[in-house]
């Protein structure tokens, strides 16, 4: 029996809202039925300890009724096993039901497992918040940052922009796994930037520089200004955060690559981004792009691969992948395209 093991397979699905319904309970349930009183108490306060009471959870935990739910499901495991349940698992259950079900924020924290170590983001408990899907971290997202985790040696030393960054995932992972001399993370809502920078803290700054000085969450040029003195302990990758609206600015700064995730979903949509990704990589020889999708809509994924014809944009390979994130989970086609300007 891998106990250990077990325990730290539990710990990481906890931290990142697994569906409770995924996990191999069946295992669990191994483990605990061949035990006897004490070392079924010492096994759950472990589990406790790895999940509940972990100190990532303690600091950023997931969403309340995921709390709740993984607490009575976990109960439920240990009394069909016939074991005593641990008091200090009952009474963090009885607690949180005691505060009742609602949840007093839009917000909660999802811990993913990378490469080396992991990333946390402040992500919303709902599919759109502030009028857009970009609270949340989706499928390419995932896809591109392994991708690139796996293939560091692409971006090493690379002055990198991404466009459309949502809540960080792809750029964090970059930032910690590849070592590129600098990252540039762009969106355009106010409300996902304002995420988005208190992720980056979350994850690349164990000590923010007093020289970094304080920013105002609601003023998009305090940001701006706050990202351009960032100095960190941790990491020598210069970081910025900027405000880009396709439609109507242009990105002038030094790029050797661009990368974007998860921006393929609307017409519309992709004209202006076509319009942004051809612009800078026509700045200078040499510019590439990484662009992954997840293919919902095979005809509007068509329209994409017809506009970068169009533009003179070529694709000069392609990464297909089939993902679900849990077996319950439907099955998504995912594309990472690899695309330089016609020369």
């Amino acid at each position: 029996m891998c106990s250990t093991l077990e325990i730290e397979d539990l710990s990481w699905k906890y931290l990142c809202m697994y569906p409770l319904r995924d996990i191999m309970w069946e295992n669990f349930q191994k483990i605990l039925t061949a035990m006897d009183y004490d070392e079924s108490q010492v096994f759950q306060q472990q589990v406790l300890q790895g999940t509940a009471n972990h100190p990532v959870a303690q600091k950023y935990p997931p969403a309340k009724t995921y709390m709740q739910l993984f607490l009575k499901t976990l109960i439920n495991q240990i009394e069909d096993c016939n074991q005593e349940v641990l008091d200090d698992l009952y009474s963090m259950y009885t607690g949180l039901l005691s505060q009742g079900s609602f949840q007093t924020s839009d917000f909660c924290y999802k811990t993913y497992k990378q490469k080396s170590g992991s990333i946390t983001l402040k992500e919303t408990c709902k599919l759109i918040c502030d009028g857009t899907t970009g609270m949340c971290t989706w499928e390419a997202s995932h896809f591109l940052a392994e991708w690139c985790s796996k293939n560091a040696s692409h971006f090493q030393g690379k002055k990198i922009l991404e466009l459309g960054a949502g809540l960080g995932l792809t750029g964090l992972a970059v930032m910690k796994n590849c070592k590129p001399a600098s990252y540039t993370f762009t969106d355009v809502h106010d409300s996902v930037l304002k995420v988005l920078v208190e992720n980056v803290v979350i994850n690349l700054f164990s000590e923010v520089s007093q020289s970094s000085g304080e920013y105002d969450a609601d003023n998009m040029k305090s940001i701006e200004s706050w990202s351009r003195n960032f100095e960190s302990k941790d990491h020598d990758t210069v970081v910025h955060i900027k405000k880009l609206d396709w439609e109507s600015d242009t990105y002038e700064s030094d790029v050797d690559l661009i990368l974007a995730a998860d921006v393929v979903y609307d017409p519309d949509v992709i004209v202006h981004f076509i319009k942004v990704l051809k612009d800078v990589l026509c700045k200078k020889p040499g510019v590439a792009a990484y662009v992954a999708s997840t293919v919902r809509n095979p005809d509007t994924y068509v329209f994409f691969r017809n506009e970068l014809a169009r533009s003179g944009l070529v694709v000069m390979s392609e990464v297909q992948q089939q993902y679900r994130d849990s077996p319950s989970q439907q099955e998504v086609s995912l594309s990472l395209l690899y695309i330089k300007p016609e020369v």
